[in-house]
């Protein structure tokens, strides 16, 4: 109708599990990042969205275009995959914001204060998040660093638990 305002789509609630299910079913080399990262090391909190930062390797760039697909992957304010069945098209960004059948999605090539995934990969611990699946977590350390890079009002309120379960930790070892 005449007037009418074009209205986005609401994202679908996030469902972590079946994101992070997908990805490693279709053998995604990934870390997880940000809030769910920090929440599965402990601190509380809720999130949105998934964060993760995938080896930009070619194989494993058509992987993750493979699970986008399967998730009905979309990229957010575009409404489509450039080219879902290839993942050369992942390359030509450094961040790509995704709605999916899951939720929110976010892929980072290089966080600000985390480096790349080969870094990351190297300090990251592996954690059981149930039903016999397993992710690669960023460590407390670079948790810590990329959000103090980031700088957001809701990264600076989890810095000081992300300090303490790191300083918990150091003396547990």
């Amino acid at each position: 109708m005449e007037g009418e305002l074009l209205q986005e789509h609401e994202p679908k609630p996030l469902n972590p599990a079946a994101v992070l299910r997908t990805l490693r079913q279709r053998g995604v080399e990934f870390v997880l990042i940000g809030g769910m990262a920090a929440v599965l090391r402990g601190a509380s909190g809720t999130t949105a969205d998934l964060d993760i930062v995938p080896a930009r390797v070619l194989h494993n760039l058509d992987a993750l275009a493979l699970a986008l697909l399967d998730m009905h992957a979309e990229v957010k304010h575009a409404g489509r995959v450039l080219d879902p069945g290839n993942g050369e098209w992942l390359m030509a960004g450094s961040t790509w914001n995704l709605d999916t059948d899951f939720g929110t999605l976010d892929l980072l090539f290089e966080p600000s204060g985390g480096g790349v995934y080969e870094d990351l990969a190297a300090r990251a611990q592996p954690i059981d998040i149930g039903g016999g699946l397993t992710v690669l977590v960023a460590s407390l350390d670079d948790l810590i660093a990329m959000k103090e890079a980031a700088g957001r009002p809701k990264d600076v309120l989890v810095l000081p638990i992300l300090r303490w379960l790191r300083e918990r930790e150091a003396t547990e070892e």
